[in-house]
């Protein structure tokens, strides 16, 4: 069900104290899934230490909430592996972290190409007017409108310079990260071979609604759904890869038992990350994991020579029993259990697995600029199973993606080369959700939040309005054809009134000349435009600027 669009509140804001806490909240309905930005769009933070970037919501009050700068460079794949050749030449725009190889980013500051993530449960409802919260820089202020563009509902978020009182991670992690080499748990740099594995690991990564379990750097051979009301039985006995079913020359066992290396390794106040490279003859195959509180991100990148095909997906475990696999070509569901089922099998955009186990939902996609790319599924439910490379000897519900096709080489290293890239994005949830569930999660994977960028200028003082102040103010919220435009101008001056879409695109001028001073009301009609964010600015010579942010909704 679509949420209602959400409204701006006119005027003056009483000022309330500083409060520190979680989300209320809002009508964006996203309450799994992050938004994150590169420092590119975020220019008026960028020179910032990362540790002295915040993020608020105004709700009555300013509330901080968490948020989180990952720093990245562009790094050679010589320096991930800590080795000389054949790897020189060869780079990624990847995340830094100084206990891995790839070392820290040598801008120490916020710059164009690191990230800032947060959750977009923690966005207010409510647009703020008053000054920046205590501990931050006056001045620093950004606000963020985040859009979801599948209800066309939005809510604010405020990001701020502070003056290094405030933490910007405030609160626990939402996902923990228990990264362990075996047999000590001896640092990364200090024990790990990327030039010949195995390099065995007792590693989780869990949240309130999940745990997950690696046992070297390709190999995750558990999984337990743990949000409320699931069994937390561990449903997973790999995430395996093959080039074709029973083809055993290839796997995520022979990736880890080669050469290799760990890109990033690091938990995070929003989000984790674990990501690592070196997929036998394509050392540089990589792949990154965003974990999220409920969700979880994978990236893999193929970078390798022409091969005969590939599968990737995954195979259950005997306590997934009695769940149900459905995908979008087939909705109506068959149940794991070890017995072979006839399902639909083609290009599939979402599975789901849901049971009094618990919930996965996951939507892929894929990147490539191969010609005539086709790619299809793959389903079994077999117990015992011959030809199994690795794991137990069944496949329970073993499913994913598989291109049953020659894929071209992939590796710069070789010459002419393609791209293809998969992304894998997982919901975890609690048990026995129906189909609706599903493609309202593949739905929202594939429409990601955005979020618009304006300098964020108070237009009321603590304790009401300014007597004086020059102000902006647009009603009623949401629209759908006519909106009033009211201005406070303290002094007279040549104003220029505009209005822009979310790209920066000059979309209407409703004034541009000599305005006496005083308060103004006038009408916009902007029942010629889509559906979306837009931002009015008004502007007075030595009066400064004013931005104001406004949802057209049909």
């Amino acid at each position: 069900m679509m949420s209602r669009a959400i409204g701006i509140v006119l005027g003056a804001l009483v000022w309330a104290p500083l409060f520190k806490g979680y989300a209320l909240a809002n009508d964006l309905a996203r309450d799994r899934d992050p938004v994150v930005l590169a420092g590119a769009a975020l220019s008026g933070l960028l020179g910032a230490e990362p540790a002295r970037v915040v993020g608020f919501r105004y709700q009555g009050g300013w509330i901080q909430f968490p948020v989180q700068v990952d720093e990245r460079t562009v790094v050679d794949f010589s320096q991930i592996y800590n080795n000389p050749p054949p790897y020189s030449g060869f780079t990624i725009l990847t995340y830094a972290d100084a206990s891995t190889f790839t070392g820290p980013d040598p801008d120490a500051t916020f710059d164009a190409d690191d990230e800032l993530v947060f959750m977009a449960k923690d966005a207010g409802s409510i647009q703020a007017t008053v000054p920046g919260p205590p501990g931050t820089v006056s001045g620093s202020g950004l606000e963020l409108v985040v859009l979801n563009p599948l209800s066309a509902t939005v809510g604010y978020v405020y990001l701020f310079r502070s003056d290094g009182s405030l933490d910007p991670g405030i609160g626990p992690d939402p996902v923990t990260y228990s990264f362990f080499l075996l047999p000590s748990g001896l640092p990364y740099k200090t024990q790990y071979n990327t030039q010949s594995g195995p390099n065995p690991e007792n590693t989780f990564v869990t949240s309130a609604n999940y745990s997950v379990h690696f046992s070297d750097r390709w190999i995750c051979n558990e999984t337990r759904i743990t949000s409320p009301g699931a069994t937390g039985v561990d449903i997973l006995d790999r995430r395996k890869a093959l080039f074709a079913p029973g083809s055993c020359t290839r796997s995520e066992q022979t990736f880890s038992n080669g050469e290799g290396a760990l890109i990033v390794n690091r938990q995070g106040a929003v989000r984790t990350l674990r990501g690592y490279c070196g997929a036998n003859s394509g050392p540089t195959t990589y792949r990154i994991h965003a974990f999220y509180e409920a969700r979880e991100d994978i990236l893999t990148a193929l970078r390798v020579h022409a091969i005969p095909g590939i599968m990737d997906f995954f195979d259950y475990s005997p306590d997934a029993a009695g769940m149900t696999y459905r995908n979008d070509l087939n909705p109506a569901g068959v149940t794991i259990d070890g017995v072979p089922d006839l399902v639909t099998l083609g290009p599939i955009g979402w599975e789901m697995v849901t049971g009094s186990q618990g919930t996965l939902v996951m939507t892929g996609g894929v990147d490539t600029d191969i010609s005539g790319f086709s790619y299809t599924s793959y389903y079994q439910d077999l117990s015992p199973a011959g030809g199994q490379c690795t794991g137990d000897n069944s496949e329970y519900g073993a499913s994913g993606l598989r291109v049953a096709s020659n894929i071209p080489n992939t590796d710069p290293a070789l010459g002419a080369y393609n791209i293809l890239e998969a992304t894998r994005v997982i919901a975890y949830d609690g048990p026995n959700q129906d189909v609706a569930f599903a493609q309202a999660r593949a739905m929202e994977a594939q429409n990601p939040l955005t979020a618009t960028v304006a300098p964020y200028v108070p237009t009321t003082s603590v304790g009401g309005p300014a007597a004086s102040a020059f102000r902006l103010t647009l009603g009623p919220q949401p629209i759908r054809s006519r909106a009033r435009v009211s201005l406070t101008l303290p002094e007279a001056g040549a104003l220029s009134l505009r209005v822009h879409d979310a790209t920066g695109r000059l979309m209407a001028v409703l004034a541009d000349g000599w305005w006496p001073a005083g308060s103004h009301d006038l009408m916009w009609n902007a029942s010629g435009l889509r559906n979306g964010v837009y931002f009015v600015r008004a502007s007075v010579a030595g009066q400064g600027e004013r931005i104001a942010s406004v949802v057209r909704i049909r």
